[in-house]
């Protein structure tokens, strides 16, 4: 086998692994899979140029290594930003309903979950973060963000 095939044997094989994961919130399936497609064989391609006989795993294993580390990255990345962004939240259960509803409703939450919806979703601060600034634990941060979302969802209705 050619190495260039092998490398691209290496990508589809990662390819594969890929499509079992669950597609992020903002996109849709075919659009994903083809962003992983692209990130596999970009990072395939470089570690193919990268590799030396000399190193300790076969060009398939390294190329396959390496195509799968970028997709995670940007699966990890896109997960963070459907997470962390406002307008990704699913608070807003009617379509008809604007932004000024779920600031108003927002508004109308007591001080401490403004505050922790503030810190989480705006000013990006990690669970644990906040967890370790406050001297809880990360389960109480995300028990309070659970319980602050659910009272956003009931005054969106």
């Amino acid at each position: 086998m050619l190495p260039e095939q092998e490398w691209q044997v290496a990508v589809r094989c990662c390819l594969r692994r890929v499509a079992t994961w669950m597609t992020p919130s903002n996109w849709s399936r075919h659009d994903w899979m083809e962003e992983m497609y692209a990130e596999a064989e970009a990072a395939g391609w470089k570690a193919a140029c990268e590799y030396t006989a000399s190193q300790a795993c076969t060009l398939f294993q390294f190329v396959y290594q390496h195509s799968l580390n970028a997709c995670l990255q940007r699966y990890r990345q896109e997960w963070r930003y459907v997470l962390h962004c406002p307008h990704t939240l699913d608070v807003v259960e009617h379509p008809e309903a604007d932004s000024a509803d779920l600031y108003a409703a927002i508004d109308s939450l007591p001080e401490s979950d403004r505050q922790l919806l503030h810190q989480l979703y705006w000013a990006r601060f990690t669970e644990t973060e906040l967890a370790q600034q406050q001297g809880v634990s990360v389960q109480a941060i995300s028990k309070r963000k659970r319980a602050a979302l659910r009272k956003l969802r009931a005054m969106m209705r």
